[in-house]
């Protein structure tokens, strides 16, 4: 089955400008890079069954791509096909650009992000402030043409050099075909949360990130407002996840201090059940039941929210996003709205290179406070939406509309 967050990952190269892929690339440094990211993943690369002493071989496989890259895109591309081989979440090689792009959330790009569809790619995300976004490109359109040219791959877009790109649309609200004409332009990738009212006595809580734009008194300002609502939709649609702390954070927002959120799987810990019951901790379910939950709700500066709860979630919904969304339907008996979830949920860190390249690694494994692993194992909602992209109509979006009609 195809990785959700590494496809997520490849077909949002839109979100990118060109000249950061076509950075050249020695071969002296390609060879550091390799055997340093090696190095990386051998020493803190955990997940419970994952034998990570694989990856010399899994790159030796892709030798002759390795050696023929010539940019800083077509290695780390390759990189990454060879660490899909683990068949995990929350591992992947990131340019130097890409890399600082994930730490300032500044970009310089077209601003959209694309999925395959039957007619050439289907645009999954705008990025606020953006080219795309201001020449009032929506979600749901599909792209043709390039340049007049047929959609042959999703990189075809935003070409190495290209600062324009010539684009024949098929507008997703009328079928009606247009051109659009875009300028590669610098814009934000923070998106704050907002509260919205979408019926009386309704809040709608959007949480784009629990990393860029999540402010943890800003997050409970706007939580002290929706006190009053008698229901709060919490919306993580399109959330790729982000800080475990600010999960820890709204979840103690949701559920009265000392609830259990689920346990983290760690290196220790399955050395810790190896050593006292004499069995292998390669099952992260049979370990974490063995440890009992190494999460828990804290108490905040104001009370948790008491009202009924409803969570929208998509396949854009991965990481922290799905860990909110299974600890409130276990422990508060919240209704999930949407589509099924990324399936993606490991804990992890970012990890730098001497090359200036980044690796992402995984840590640990995480288990529901029921004992349900997510990784490889995407979150069913309970209502099933057939669109669950956000729009940008409020009353007409299809999962606020699903979850007042839930709600009644």
């Amino acid at each position: 089955m195809r990785n959700p967050i590494f496809t997520a990952a490849l077909l949002s190269l839109a979100l990118l400008p060109a000249a950061t892929f076509a950075q050249p690339l020695t071969a002296e440094a390609k060879t550091k890079t390799l055997e340093t990211l090696q190095q990386a993943i051998a020493r803190r690369a955990f997940v419970p069954g994952v034998d990570f002493s694989k990856l010399p071989t899994a790159l030796e496989k892709r030798r002759p791509e390795l050696d023929k890259a010539e940019d800083m895109r077509a290695f780390s591309n390759t990189v990454n096909l060879a660490l899909r081989d683990f068949g995990i979440s929350h591992i992947r090689l990131m340019t130097p650009a890409s890399a600082q792009q994930r730490r300032t959330g500044q970009a310089t790009g077209f601003g959209l992000a694309m999925l395959p569809s039957a007619d050439g790619l289907t645009v999954s995300t705008l990025a606020p402030g953006s080219h795309a976004a201001g020449i009032g490109l929506s979600v749901g359109d599909v792209i043709l043409e390039v340049e007049g040219q047929p959609i042959t791959n999703p990189t075809s877009v935003d070409q190495e050099g290209r600062e324009t790109s010539l684009l024949t649309i098929k507008r997703k609200a009328d079928g009606a075909q247009k051109h659009v004409m875009l300028l590669r332009k610098p814009y934000s990738l923070v998106r704050k949360p907002t509260l919205t009212w979408p019926a009386p006595g309704v809040a709608r809580f959007t949480l784009p990130s629990f990393t860029q734009g999540y402010n943890q008194p800003e997050v409970e300002e706007l939580f002290a407002q929706a006190a009053k609502a008698k229901a709060l939709i919490v919306d993580l649609r399109s959330n790729g996840g982000g800080l475990v702390n600010n999960s820890a954070h709204l979840l103690s927002l949701l559920l009265p201090p000392g609830t259990p959120t689920g346990s983290s799987v760690t290196r220790e810990m399955a050395a810790e059940y190896k050593e006292k019951t004499g069995k292998e901790g390669t099952d992260p379910v049979e370990v974490a039941k063995w440890k009992g939950p190494t999460r828990k709700t804290t108490a905040r500066k104001i009370a948790p929210y008491k009202g009924k709860v409803i969570v929208l979630i998509n396949r854009g919904s991965a990481s922290a996003s799905e860990i909110v969304s299974s600890v409130l339907r276990e422990e508060r008996g919240s209704k999930l709205v949407g589509l099924p979830s990324a399936g993606a949920v490991l804990t992890s860190i970012f990890f730098p290179l001497p090359t200036g390249f980044e690796v992402q690694l995984p840590l640990s494994d995480y288990i529901t406070p029921r004992g349900v692993r997510l990784e490889k194992n995407p979150i069913k909602p309970d209502v099933e939406v057939t669109s669950a992209a956000p729009t940008k109509e409020e009353a007409t979006d299809p999962c606020v509309v699903a979850a007042l009609k839930a709600l009644k």
